[in-house]
């Protein structure tokens, strides 16, 4: 019975510890920033602490972990793009490193963006591929109809001279008529939404390499600062 509850658990644990690294570094940056093997983590901590202490970002430590939340960051917070995160110390080898493992809805946001803007212009491919068989279809339908262009009326000399006005020109229906079906095209065009789906997809790639640089930047610059008074 032994042997058979190990091979039971052996796959339960593999299913709940399934990770998916590919869809998780979409919105989530991790990394480390060297720091001096002499430093106790109290003293590291208390120089990146002026980095969270912004109004409305909730700060707590336990076991060693130091974790932050942010709750509608404010435009001088330096860390605003990663609304919530952990850092921790580590032994690397001779010296030590500050590890830290932020998620930013901004990064998120920017991802989701372009599959929105490809939705819509999906959809109005569909909607401009249905119009054009509908109106493909009214046009062969007023072809078989029609034997011959009606002649363009004219007023009678009495109506002409009491002011009435003149009749519609059938062959001026007609151009208006394709005059709004060109209109309709026009308007379900999915060239915006191509437009904005490479600029929200551009926005994502440059903010994916430029954030986690400017925030081992600013931990470097902060642990290297002079100590906490």
């Amino acid at each position: 019975m032994t042997g058979t509850a190990g091979t039971l658990e052996a796959p339960r644990r593999a299913v709940t510890g399934l990770k998916l690294p590919l869809i998780d570094n979409i919105w989530r940056v991790r990394g480390e920033v060297p720091i001096d093997p002499g430093m106790p983590a109290a003293e590291a901590f208390a120089r990146i602490d002026p980095l969270l202490r912004i109004p409305g970002t909730d700060v707590s430590e336990e076991g060693g972990v130091l974790t932050y939340t942010k709750r509608n960051p404010q435009a001088q917070d330096k860390l605003a793009t990663f609304t919530r995160g952990r850092m921790w110390i580590e032994q690397a080898g001779a010296g030590a490193v500050l590890r830290f493992d932020l998620f930013s809805h901004a990064l998120l946001l920017c991802f989701l963006a372009p599959l929105l803007f490809l939705g819509f212009s999906q959809l109005a491919i569909t909607i401009k591929a249905w119009e054009a068989a509908d109106t493909e279809a009214g046009a062969k339908a007023e072809k078989k109809d029609e034997k011959k262009p009606p002649a363009a009326k004219t007023l009678n000399p009495v109506d002409e001279f009491l002011g009435a006005p003149a009749p519609e020109d059938p062959s001026k229906k007609k151009k208006d008529k394709k005059k709004d079906a060109k209109d309709k095209e026009g308007r379900h065009s999915p060239d915006e939404g191509y437009v904005l789906a490479g600029i929200f997809a551009a926005v994502y790639l440059f903010g994916r390499r430029l954030e986690p640089f400017l925030v081992r930047r600013r931990l470097r610059a902060a642990l290297a600062g002079p100590p906490p008074a």
